[in-house]
C-alpha cells in the first residue's frame, strides 16, 4: 500500500509539473535535478498570474493611439497659462524648471503604473483604477495593513473630489473670462457673475451620464483647443518678440507660483492608468523608450515651446490665457476665443464625471440600500449633479483669477495625485525590501522631499496671492 501511494504521488507531481511548467518526465521526477525535492510543488502567485493576459478590452488601442490619448489628456487649459508661468521665473528658469518638473512627474507616474501591476498580481485582478491601487497598497500588505480599508478609501475619495472639483472650477473661470472678454470688454459686470450665469449650460453638460456620451464631445473639444492654440502661437510670432522679458525672473517670491501652474498643466493623473488599461500591448507603456516616457517628453517640449513664445511676446504682462493678450479682436482672435470656450465647455463634463461617480456609487446608493438615506437613486443622482455643478460655479465666482486658481489647484491636488501619493506608495510597497544600500528608500525619499517642498511653497504663495487679490483686487 505504501508503494502504491508513493507511485500515485509521483505520478501526480509529474503531471502537475508537465502541465504548468511544460517540463519533461525526467525533470518532473527530479532525475535531472538532485534538488528537485526541495522545490515547492505549487508555483507562486506572481509566477502564475499575469494581469495583461486576463484583460478583456473592447477595441484595444494601438501604441500610437495610446500616445495620442496621453498627450490629449494633459494638453488643456494649463497649456494656455504657461506664458504666465514663465513670467513668474524668467525664460531660463522657466525652461529648466519645466523640464525638471516633467522629469519628476514622469518618474512618479512610472512608479504608479508599476505599483498598479504589483497590486493586480497581489489581488489577482486584471485592472485597478487609481483609488483601488491606493487602497490595495495601504490595506493588503503581507506584514500588517497600513490603514483600514474604510480610512484609506475616505482619504483617496476626498483627494480625488478636491482635485476634479478644482479642475472643473478652473474650467468655469476659463469660460467665464472668455465670455466677459467677448461681451463686456470694459468689465462693467464682474467675471464672477458670468461664472454664475453659465450654471444652466454647465448643468446640462453634467446631465450626460455615460462616458460613451461624453467621449465624442470631449474629442471635438480637444480638436477645437488645438486649433485655438495654433492660432495663438502664430499670432504671437507674427510681429516678432518684445523686449520686456528676462532671462531669470528677479522676483524669487513668485517662483512657487510657477511650480503650481506647471503641476496643473503637465498631467491628468486620474487617467494615466485608464489609458494603460485600454492598450493592445500594455507592456510597452512603461518601457525605457515606452509610450509614457515618449508622451511626457512631448508634453514637456510643447509646454516649453508655448511658454517661451508667449513670454517672449508679452513678457510679465502674459495673462492666464495668453490669447486674451491679443491687442485687437480681429477675426482669428475672436475665432480662437470662441473655440476655446466651446472646447472647455465640451470637456467640462469629463472632469465632473469622476466626483459624480464617487459620491453616487460610493456613498449615495449604499446609503439608500442600507436605509440610512431616504429617496431614490434617480433623485440623489440629480442632487449630486446639481451640487457638483453649483460648487464649481461658486468657487469660480469667488476666485475669478485664472492664474491664481490654476496654481492653487495644481499645488494642492495635482501634486498630491501625480507625485506625493505614488512615491509614498512606492516606499510602502517595498517596505523591508529596499535593495542594496536601500536605494529604493533613497530614491523614494528624495522624490517625496522635492515634491513636498515644492508643493508646500506653491500652496503658500498662491494662498498669499489670493488673499492679496481679495484685499486689493487686481
Amino acid at each position: 500500500m505504501l508503494s502504491v501511494s508513493r507511485n500515485d504521488e509521483s505520478r501526480r507531481r509529474e503531471a502537475t509539473c508537465m502541465r504548468r511548467v511544460k517540463c519533461s518526465p525526467r525533470q518532473a521526477r527530479g532525475e535531472d535535478n538532485p534538488k528537485a525535492e526541495e522545490q515547492p510543488s505549487e508555483p507562486t502567485t506572481e509566477e502564475v498570474y499575469n494581469p495583461h493576459l486576463h484583460r478583456v478590452t473592447y477595441k484595444p488601442v494601438s501604441d500610437f493611439g495610446t500616445l495620442a490619448n496621453l498627450i490629449k489628456s494633459a494638453a488643456g487649459t494649463g497649456l494656455f497659462a504657461m506664458p504666465n508661468a514663465f513670467a513668474c521665473v524668467g525664460l531660463f528658469i522657466g525652461i529648466v524648471g519645466t523640464a525638471f518638473m516633467g522629469l519628476l512627474i514622469t518618474g512618479s507616474l512610472q512608479l504608479l503604473v508599476r505599483i498598479h501591476h504589483m497590486m493586480c498580481i497581489r489581488l489577482r485582478k486584471p485592472v485597478l483604477v487609481y483609488e483601488e491601487v491606493v487602497v490595495a497598497t495601504l490595506t493588503t500588505d503581507v506584514r500588517k495593513p497600513w490603514l483600514s480599508p474604510r480610512a484609506a478609501t475616505l482619504i483617496v475619495d476626498i483627494t480625488m473630489l478636491a482635485c476634479y472639483i478644482g479642475i472643473g472650477s478652473v474650467y468655469v473661470v476659463f469660460i467665464s473670462g472668455i465670455i466677459q472678454e467677448g461681451v463686456d470688454s470694459e468689465k462693467v459686470i464682474g467675471q464672477g457673475y458670468y461664472a454664475l450665469m453659465i450654471f444652466p449650460l454647465l448643468f446640462v453638460m453634467n446631465m450626460l451620464k455615460n462616458l460613451s456620451d461624453i467621449a465624442p464631445i470631449s474629442i471635438a473639444g480637444n480638436i477645437l483647443l488645438l486649433a485655438a492654440g495654433l492660432i495663438g502661437v502664430v499670432y504671437a510670432l507674427k510681429d516678432g518678440i518684445s523686449d520686456k522679458w528676462n532671462t531669470i525672473g528677479p522676483n524669487i517670491s513668485m517662483y512657487p507660483k510657477f511650480i503650481g501652474m506647471v503641476f496643473f498643466s503637465m498631467c491628468s493623473p486620474g487617467v494615466i492608468l485608464a489609458i494603460e488599461h485600454s492598450m493592445k500591448k500594455p507592456g510597452d507603456y512603461v518601457k525605457p523608450c515606452g509610450i509614457l516616457n515618449w508622451g511626457m517628453a512631448f508634453l514637456v517640449l510643447i509646454h516649453i515651446l508655448v511658454g517661451s513664445i508667449g513670454y517672449l511676446k508679452w513678457g510679465p504682462d502674459a495673462l492666464g490665457n495668453f490669447i486674451r493678450n491679443h491687442e485687437t479682436h480681429d477675426g482669428p482672435t475672436i475665432a480662437a476665443l470662441i473655440m476655446q470656450a466651446l472646447a472647455i465647455y465640451f470637456t467640462y463634463g469629463l472632469q465632473c464625471y469622476m466626483p459624480i461617480k464617487i459620491l453616487k456609487d460610493g456613498y449615495a446608493i449604499p446609503a439608500i440600500e442600507d436605509g440610512t438615506c431616504k429617496g431614490t437613486p434617480f433623485l440623489w443622482d440629480l442632487i449630486i449633479r446639481f451640487g457638483i455643478t453649483i460648487v464649481t460655479c461658486i468657487l469660480a465666482a469667488a476666485i475669478p483669477k485664472l492664474d491664481l486658481f490654476t496654481g492653487l489647484v495644481g499645488a494642492i491636488c495635482i501634486s498630491t495625485l501625480a507625485t506625493l501619493i505614488p512615491v509614498t506608495l512606492y516606499i510602502l510597497v517595498h517596505h523591508g525590501d529596499y535593495g542594496k544600500f536601500k536605494w529604493r528608500l533613497i530614491l523614494g525619499g528624495s522624490m517625496f522631499s522635492i515634491a513636498f517642498i515644492a508643493a508646500l511653497c506653491a500652496v503658500t504663495t498662491n494662498f498669499i496671492l489670493i488673499v492679496k487679490y481679495f484685499r486689493y483686487g487686481d
